[in-house]
C-alpha cells in the first residue's frame, strides 16, 4: 500500500429531494460543520489519497464557502443528474494513471481515515475489482405479505474502492444497457467481476431525511467521564462550582478543594484525549497550593479552543450526606454557567447520598462524578 497513490471521487451533485429542505442536504451543518465538510475531511487527511475530485451540480455557489474549497488536493467537476453520471464524469476527467479509485457520497459524513485504509488494504490483498463496506441487517424484512430471511441481506455503504479501469468499463456497460447503478459494487457485479466486502460501522449513515441530522449530532460528539473525591475536616464551609456553601466542614485538598470543578475538568480533559488534572496541576507542586479551581477550568477551555472543540452538554452528580445541595442548586448552576461559558440548559446538576454507607455516608468525604460531551467545530 503506497502513500499518495489513491484517487478519491466524492459525489456531491445531488439536491436531496427526500430531504425536503431549501438547502441541499450536503450543506446542512451538524455540530458546527457542514455534512460535506465532515465527509471530505478524512480524505484530505488520509496519507493514501493524492487527489480528490468532487462532482458538484452546475451553478453550485455554496461549494465556495466550504472550509476545504481551496485545498490543493481537490479538483471540481460538474456532475450529472444521477450518481452514476457524476461518478462517470469524474472518471472521464482523470488524465493521471491510477490503479485504484475510492468513491464516496457527500451525504455520508461519518466516515473515517481508518475506513479508507481498511478498504485499500482489502482490495490489494483480495485482488478483487471492488471492495465495499457493509453492515448486517438487524431489523426484520418483509416483502409484501411474507417475512424474508434477514441473514441473507446486507446494507451496502460508501466509501467503496475499485480498480480504476474495471470501474470505468463497468459503468460504461451499465450506461450502454440503460441501467442506472445505485453504487459502484453494482456496476462491478454487473460486469461479473470479483467483489469483496469488509464490515462497516452502523454510525456511517447516509443523510436522507431531516431526522437523520439529530442522529448524526449524537454520533459526532466526544464523551469524557470525570470523578473526584475529597475528605472533610472541621471548618466553615466548602466550595462547589465556585460557590461557597456555609457549613461545619471544609475540604482537605492541596487546591481550594472544589471537587465539582475538579470532576468536570477531568471529564473535559478525558473527552479531549488530554489526560487528567494531575498532568497539568500536580498536587506535589507548591505553586498549586490553594489554587482557585476556576483557573483549572479556564485551562481546559483554552485547550478545547486550540482543538476546535466546545462543550455540548454536561451532566454531573454530587454525592454527600451533608451539606444539603438542593437549597444551593440554582446558585451553583449560575456559577457553573458563567465559569464554563455554556447556558444553564446544557448543564445537568443532581445530588444524592450514599445511604450512610462508607466514608461519604459517615460525613467524612464528598465526591462528584461527571460526564461531558464535546462537539467538533473544525
Amino acid at each position: 500500500m503506497k502513500e499518495n497513490s489513491l484517487l478519491a471521487i466524492i459525489a456531491a451533485a445531488g439536491i436531496g429531494k427526500r430531504f425536503d429542505g431549501d438547502l441541499p442536504k450536503q450543506y446542512v451543518k451538524i455540530n458546527g460543520r457542514s455534512i460535506i465538510e465532515n465527509a471530505v475531511k478524512p480524505f484530505i487527511d488520509s496519507k493514501y489519497i493524492s487527489k480528490i475530485v468532487i462532482a458538484i451540480s452546475d451553478g453550485d455557489e455554496l461549494i465556495k464557502s466550504q472550509n476545504f474549497y481551496n485545498c490543493k488536493k481537490i479538483e471540481y467537476i460538474i456532475g450529472g443528474l444521477t450518481r452514476q453520471e457524476s461518478i462517470f464524469n469524474a472518471l472521464n476527467s482523470i488524465e493521471d494513471d491510477y490503479e485504484f479509485v475510492i468513491t464516496h457520497d457527500a451525504a455520508r459524513p461519518n466516515v473515517s481515515e481508518n475506513d479508507i485504509a481498511r478498504l485499500f488494504e482489502d482490495i490489494v490483498h483480495s485482488k478483487s475489482s471492488c471492495s465495499y463496506l457493509y453492515t448486517p441487517v438487524y431489523d426484520s424484512i418483509r416483502e409484501d405479505d411474507r417475512t424474508l430471511d434477514k441473514s441473507k441481506f446486507n446494507l451496502v455503504q460508501t466509501p467503496q474502492i475499485c480498480n480504476f479501469k474495471d470501474l470505468k468499463k463497468s459503468i460504461q456497460s451499465c450506461i450502454d444497457n440503460n441501467l442506472d447503478c445505485p453504487d459502484e459494487s453494482f456496476a462491478i457485479e454487473y460486469s461479473n467481476l470479483k467483489l469483496s466486502k469488509i464490515l462497516g460501522d452502523r454510525s456511517n449513515i447516509k443523510v436522507t431525511e431531516k431526522a437523520d441530522i439529530e442522529i448524526l449530532n449524537n454520533f459526532l460528539t466526544r464523551s469524557g467521564i470525570g470523578y473526584d473525591l475529597h475528605k472533610y475536616e472541621p471548618g466553615d464551609g466548602i466550595i462547589l462550582g465556585g460557590y461557597k456553601i456555609t457549613c461545619n466542614y471544609k475540604i482537605v485538598a492541596h487546591s481550594d478543594g472544589d471537587v465539582l470543578l475538579h470532576s468536570i475538568a477531568d471529564s473535559i480533559l478525558g473527552a479531549a484525549g488530554l489526560g487528567d488534572i494531575g498532568m497539568f496541576f500536580s498536587d506535589q507542586d507548591n505553586k498549586n497550593k490553594n489554587l482557585d479551581s476556576t483557573l483549572i477550568i479556564e485551562h481546559c477551555l483554552n485547550e478545547l479552543n486550540k482543538m476546535d472543540l466546545e462543550i455540548y452538554n454536561i451532566d454531573t452528580t454530587i454525592i454527600c450526606e451533608n451539606p444539603k445541595i438542593h437549597p444551593h442548586r440554582e446558585k451553583i448552576l449560575e456559577n457553573l454557567s458563567a465559569i464554563l461559558k455554556v447556558p444553564i440548559k446544557k448543564i445537568g446538576l443532581k445530588a444524592t447520598t450514599s445511604e450512610k454507607i462508607g466514608i461519604i455516608g459517615n460525613n467524612e468525604a464528598i465526591s462528584v462524578q461527571s460526564i461531558v460531551n464535546l462537539k467538533d467545530l473544525s
